[in-house]
């Protein structure tokens, strides 16, 4: 990837959704994917079976996580990102993980500059309110979408009513467990 790449990284239901209605996420348990919070199993470092994680976040320079995210990966346990710089879209007084942890409140294409600048690649946790924040402004560059094989039938959508965009599909890969990624860069329209 080119330096100052956004990458959105993230798990998805065959119909779309990234949480169900109320935020919950223990869908993505079933099938051992690592989106949430760094899970599956780290003993085996079994790749295949994480959905790709380990060899996606192993290129992680930082990442921006939305706050209802941030919230939940706080309630998983032990911070699962070390000290990689995370940056938490918020306006709220949230308590900080680790000292690798901002708080930032201001315009999404003024923080997308910012971030390019200063690292190679970010990772665009979500969710989804702020990726499509993030799509609206047209500072993704390239989504990695997880496709999870089942219908939640109803949660919260990763895309939403979000802007047109061109993709240019560069990757797929199926998993054992049955996820495929999708992986595509960003057009502008």
């Amino acid at each position: 990837m080119p330096p100052g790449t956004i990458v959105l990284y993230v798990a998805t239901s065959l119909d779309g959704y990234v949480a169900t209605p109320d935020g919950g996420v223990a869908w993505l348990d079933e099938f051992d994917t690592s989106e949430r919070a760094g899970g599956g199993d780290e003993e085996t470092g079994d790749d295949d079976e994480r959905g790709g994680y380990d060899a996606f976040f192993a290129d992680v320079d930082c990442l921006v996580v939305g706050s209802r995210t941030y919230e939940q990966v706080l309630g998983f346990g032990d911070w699962p990102y070390a000290d990689r710089p995370t940056y938490v879209a918020t306006s709220r007084d949230l308590p900080r993980a680790t000292d690798h942890v901002e708080l930032v409140d201001g315009d999404v294409a003024e923080l997308a500059g910012c971030l390019r600048r200063e690292y190679d690649t970010v990772w665009l946790v979500g969710g989804a309110a702020l990726a499509q924040s993030f799509l609206r402004e047209g500072v993704v560059d390239q989504i990695r979408l997880n496709v999870v094989p089942l219908l939640l039938g109803d949660g919260i959508p990763l895309f939403g009513d979000g802007p047109r965009r061109s993709l240019d599909l560069v990757e797929t890969t199926r998993y054992p467990s049955g996820i495929v990624e999708l992986c595509y860069d960003v057009g502008t329209e």
